[in-house]
């Protein structure tokens, strides 16, 4: 199952000649939901329009788009979960895509490369643009499903389409935020979830090089995914500290969702 509606208009389509389609300007966010309910619409919301005020495209009021989210999950199946993209194109063009979600990629373990990268200073890492043909070509080059994306010093950002999180000596570890990556929604509710267990928490910047317990990338639609190779080289992938924290996320995600 899926539909997509441009402008509020199923099956409709972008002019040819819209540079989102052309040069790849375009802002977007994708959610999930959970027992119906797209899951922190809110924060997902913020962060599309801080996107797109630096990109300079233009947004609907942010009660026409939640209105047109909601009017686009109406009358699907309540019984399913469902993957939701937001795109707003340079052109003007509102396209809302949903589809099934597949759950096999819920926590599947990943196959990971690396790309060295530091966001130019006129596109921050913050920015949820569309133009990912330089990650998307590296992923495929080196045949695995991301890449993590290392800056000049040896320190990872982020992977292309995630957030990295490490065990170390029983710790939670993740970046401390700056301008060259994305907050992701999932990676704060998977801190706020450490925290909900007693699993201490930091951030501080974690070396490719680095020596780890436990390795992991973090999305809305893969929730939380063990590393299992990094560069055709095993990567430490599960353990204990992982599970006890995807556990406590799923709880989260019930409270905040379940009854709405």
């Amino acid at each position: 199952m899926k539909k997509i509606l441009v402008n509020g208009v199923l099956g409709a389509s972008v002019p040819a000649d819209d540079p989102g389609l052309l040069l790849g300007l375009t802002v977007f966010e994708t959610q999930r939901t959970y027992n119906g309910v797209p899951f922190r619409l809110s924060a997902h919301l913020d962060r599309l329009k801080s996107s797109a005020e630096q990109m300079q495209i233009a947004l609907p009021s942010r009660d026409a788009i939640e209105a047109r989210i909601h009017h686009a999950l109406d009358g699907l199946s309540k019984e399913k979960e469902y993957y939701l993209r937001y795109t707003m194109t340079a052109g003007g063009q509102e396209i809302v895509e949903i589809q099934a979600l597949d759950k096999k990629r819920v926590g599947r373990p990943v196959h990971v490369g690396k790309l060295r990268w530091d966001p130019p200073e006129w596109l921050p890492g913050v920015v949820k643009h569309g133009s990912r043909a330089s990650w998307i070509v590296a992923a495929q080059q080196q045949a695995v499903e991301e890449v993590l994306l290392v800056d000049k010093e040896g320190f990872i950002l982020e992977a292309n389409r995630s957030n990295i999180f490490v065990v170390q000596n029983g710790v939670w570890c993740t970046p401390p935020l700056d301008d060259r990556f994305l907050e992701g929604v999932t990676r704060g509710a998977l801190l706020e979830a450490a925290s909900d267990v007693g699993i201490p928490v930091k951030e501080w910047p974690i070396s490719f090089d680095g020596s780890y317990d436990e390795m992991y990338l973090s999305s809305t639609l893969k929730e939380l995914a063990p590393i299992a190779t990094i560069c055709a080289e095993p990567a430490p992938g599960q353990g204990p500290v992982g599970k006890a924290i995807h556990q406590a996320f799923h709880a989260l995600i019930t409270r905040e969702t379940q009854g709405n």
